[in-house]
């Protein structure tokens, strides 16, 4: 697999070095005051290069706010990955030249919505929520390269309120801004993370969507290593490119081999 269409998150500067190493050249920044869900955010001023993320739901203040954070911009800065469409209209408002990438991860499902969304943007990162047959048919029609979620934690939630302070000042307990849970039900875990921003619930486990894609309607494979430590992620990145199939408790293919959609038993009296 091809490290040069690898867009990978970054947690930690130290690690994009090792990165480079392995030939990945594009990286993807969470920007500091307009992203929700990360242990570390970073400021306009200290991404030296690559791809900012916003996926924080923005009002008017914070629309304003970020008009004239992005006001800022370097040319080092190839595109912007977003999920408010308020983006779209900075970008034209301030004429940046950068790609727009639109992300929205249980929204592009299907081919008619995202190219309707391609005619405003460069890319969109198609949803976590389908089969490995409906991506090949998004793929095989849509009017531009898409981004596929290969690896890492997949948003299930996010809110705009801070749910895990709420809950620890209800019940008297230690303030933490990064929990795991466990559904009660079906024992599924997920992860929360929260900021002053909002709160995003992570599944529990990475979604490892290794396999047959085809390459030439690719833009980018998107990479998210949230939580694995340098020697997991760099171990991750090998396994990648050299399309080793990765085995572990802690991963699932999500949706891939299984639809998202179920027939409701029908009502026999009628």
């Amino acid at each position: 697999m091809n490290p040069s269409k690898f867009l990978v998150l970054v947690n930690d500067f130290n690690q994009i070095e090792e990165y480079k190493k392995a030939r990945i050249t594009n990286f993807l920044f969470p920007l500091k005051n307009f992203s929700v869900g990360f242990e570390k955010t970073f400021s306009i001023f200290e991404i030296p290069e690559g791809y900012l993320y916003i996926n924080r739901i923005l009002d008017q203040k914070a629309y304003e706010s970020l008009k004239n954070t992005l006001k800022n911009l370097k040319k080092e800065i190839k595109g912007i990955v977003f999920e408010d469409f308020g983006v779209i209209t900075i970008a034209k408002e301030l004429k940046l030249n950068q790609q727009l990438i639109l992300f929205q991860t249980h929204f592009a499902t299907n081919k008619n919505s995202i190219n309707e969304n391609l005619k405003f943007v460069d890319s969109v990162v198609i949803g976590t929520d389908i089969t490995k047959e409906e991506i090949d048919l998004i793929l095989e029609n849509s009017n531009k390269p898409l981004v596929y979620y290969l690896y890492g934690l997949v948003p299930g939630m996010y809110s705009r309120r801070t749910l895990l302070t709420n809950f620890e000042h209800e019940f008297q307990l230690s303030e933490k801004k990064i929990v795991k849970l466990e559904e009660q039900t079906t024992k599924k875990e997920f992860i929360a993370v929260e900021n002053d921003y909002g709160t995003i619930l992570y599944y529990g486990k990475y979604l490892n969507g290794q396999g047959k894609i085809d390459d030439t309607k690719i833009l980018f494979y998107f990479i998210n290593p949230l939580f694995l430590n340098a020697e997991e992620q760099k171990e991750l990145i090998v396994d990648l490119i050299n399309q080793k199939k990765r085995e572990s408790i802690h991963e699932d293919e999500g949706f891939l081999n299984t639809k998202t959609i179920y027939r409701l038993k029908e009502d026999q009296n009628e």
